[in-house]
């Protein structure tokens, strides 16, 4: 009877050891806390937003280091702390789809977090860790990417990418993947929600593309044609001059246009619509105008208003650099006579409207 006591004894003291080892590692964790309110919740970063239309404009991939700015929030640590893991939410890469109207664009991000965890580790009973303590830098890559696959798509030309989940040891078995940490949680809205058991800590940043469409723009300009005479004109030479119009494009992805066009002129001018010839009521002139013409000296085709049977003075496919291609217009102008009966001296004034005509 007396050893049937003791091992009793013995089993119960043992017993009694492994519960207060149990209840030591319950008390052992770091919950996140808003500093606002007081309460338990997931700290969500302030991040800037990222504008990529312009950043993307002239190249193909734009980077940018961020701090995760939990602002705002703290851990609180408890008995031995807790070790806490930085998890990439686009360690395989994130692709977005966006799309703006007929056109789609393909945006991979990527990200690179330069700490893999750390351990929050507590003096005596608790310990509070201010928002500096587990920020952390997140360098951001996006880049055009080729192809039709992504992740999410979106119409408005903004989207929400997750680049940084600090989460449990636990936590991170459970979502072991970027892709499965995302199907866990994807957005600031989300994380709020979600339990700070596992998610102590998620960073986001929005970035908008909304690509702006390919445009020329042409400074008004004007041209003096040299002087010459009527009889020079009535035997059949030709008294000209040639010029380059300066071009200057915007609205690129990548240095290359968003848009295929094509620049064409018109005129309410037209004296002679067979062959092109200008002339207006500034003109002292009688019977004679001035006839535009290409490098190769043929003459310019165009009408009074919009036509797309008109002279392509410049083009430009979707997709082609954009930059370095289309700088100026080289034309050349030169007298004709349309009225020989009535054609006498003076000057000849006329205006040509250059415009953009896209496909």
């Amino acid at each position: 009877m007396y050893t049937f006591i003791k091992n009793l004894l013995i089993a119960s003291g043992i017993f009694f050891g492994l519960a207060i080892a149990s209840i030591n590692q319950a008390l052992a964790f770091c919950n996140p806390y808003s500093l606002a309110t007081g309460s338990s919740i997931v700290a969500t970063s302030t991040s800037s937003d990222i504008d990529l239309a312009n950043m993307l404009s002239l190249t193909s991939n734009y980077s940018v280091t961020i701090s995760s700015n939990f602002t705002g929030f703290k851990l609180g640590c408890q008995t031995s702390g807790e070790t806490l893991y930085y998890r990439n939410g686009i360690e395989d890469g994130y692709t977005v789809k966006f799309s703006s109207g007929d056109e789609d664009y393909y945006i991979k991000f990527t990200a690179s977090i330069p700490v893999t965890s750390k351990l929050f580790s507590v003096g005596f009973i608790s310990q509070d860790y201010p928002a500096s303590d587990f920020d952390t830098d997140i360098t951001v890559n996006a880049e055009i990417a080729d192809g039709t696959t992504y992740d999410t798509a979106t119409t408005t030309g903004n989207a929400e990418i997750p680049l940084l989940y600090l989460i449990s040891s636990n936590g991170s078995t459970l979502y072991p993947t970027a892709s499965a940490l995302r199907g866990f949680v994807a957005t600031k809205d989300s994380a709020t929600s979600a339990s700070y058991n596992e998610l102590k800590a998620f960073a986001s940043v929005n970035v908008a593309f909304v690509p702006v469409s390919t445009t020329c723009s042409i400074q008004s300009q004007s041209f003096t044609l040299p002087s010459t005479t009527l009889f020079t004109l009535k035997s059949g030479d030709y008294s000209d001059t040639q010029f380059s119009i300066p071009l200057s494009c915007s609205g690129s992805i990548n240095s290359q246009a968003t848009k295929t066009f094509n620049l064409r002129a018109y005129s309410n001018d037209i004296v002679d619509s067979a062959n092109y010839i200008v002339r207006n009521a500034s003109s002292t002139s009688s019977g004679i105008g001035f006839q535009l013409f290409n490098t190769l000296s043929d003459p310019l085709k165009f009408t009074t208003g919009y036509d797309s049977a008109s002279t392509s003075l410049a083009a430009m496919t979707k997709g082609k650099d954009l930059v370095s291609s289309l700088t100026a217009i080289d034309i050349g102008a030169r007298y004709k006579i349309f009225d020989a009966a009535n054609a006498s001296p003076g000057t000849v004034v006329g205006t040509i409207i250059i415009y953009m005509e896209y496909e």
